[in-house]
């Protein structure tokens, strides 16, 4: 089976540095370059691997799209450049998918139209944690059986959005599931990567949840699955759990 050919948008960044060498590595997937204006011109395979490959970093979404012919955009970067390169991506048939978080409404339903119109799948994903996706189904699983629900997310310092983009989801997903009321408190320290409790109530008992990150690599496999089904078919993912399976 051929393998899918991935250009890594922002591939020296916190996020995606960990998360490409780790993607780098898995199986029926290829990274075929990257994109980054502060990266330009370095060579991917040093960046992520401490060794020269031959794979270039390109500083112009346009450029490396027409050059490496990618079948899919991996997009871990800011959400103004996230953006455009979405719509890039699209514009010439490759397929997004996108981990950035801060994106507009406006610009992923664009994206979704003109994916649809292109008859292409894409993806704007929050988290790509497989084991946060499960966090989610569980809390959803609960949520009709208790009477409060909070949520706690923490992040280091540096985490533009808050809350969160995969709080956020998970706030309207409970929400979606009976919980009315359902707060959110945000955290940004020094030490923390990625981690988010759910706290539930009812009289007489509580049920605590909590999802730690330690190290952003994690997100790899869920990158992989995604890119992979982005392939398979026409469709728009916003979350993984479709694809975990019952």
């Amino acid at each position: 089976m051929a393998h899918t050919r991935i250009v890594f948008a922002g591939p020296a960044g916190r996020t995606g540095r960990a998360t490409g060498a780790a993607l780098d590595l898995l199986p029926d997937v290829e990274v075929v370059g990257g994109i980054g204006r502060s990266s330009e011109g370095q060579d991917l395979g040093d960046v992520w691997h401490g060794r020269e490959d031959g794979r270039r970093i390109y500083g112009d979404v346009e450029a490396a799209l027409e050059e490496l012919a990618p079948d899919v955009l991996v997009d871990f970067t800011v959400a103004a450049a996230a953006e455009a390169a979405m719509m890039a991506a699209l514009a010439a048939g490759v397929r997004p998918v996108i981990g950035t978080t801060g994106l507009s409404d406006t610009a992923v339903q664009n994206a979704q139209a003109l994916a649809l119109q292109k008859g292409i799948g894409g993806a704007v994903i929050a988290n790509f944690s497989i084991v946060s996706a499960l966090l989610t189904q569980f809390a959803v699983q609960a949520a009709p059986h208790f009477t409060g629900v909070e949520l706690i997310e923490l992040h280091g310092p540096h985490k533009r959005d808050k809350p969160s983009g995969t709080a956020v989801r998970l706030r309207n997903d409970l929400r979606a599931a009976g919980q009315d009321e359902v707060a959110v408190h945000s955290v940004r320290l020094d030490g923390y990567v990625a981690h988010q409790e759910v706290l539930f109530g009812r009289p007489g008992e509580t049920l605590t949840m909590r999802h730690d990150a330690a190290d952003r690599s994690c997100y790899a496999a869920g990158v992989r699955l995604v890119a992979l089904a982005v392939m398979r078919e026409a469709r728009f993912y916003r979350e993984i759990a479709p694809l975990l399976g019952s």
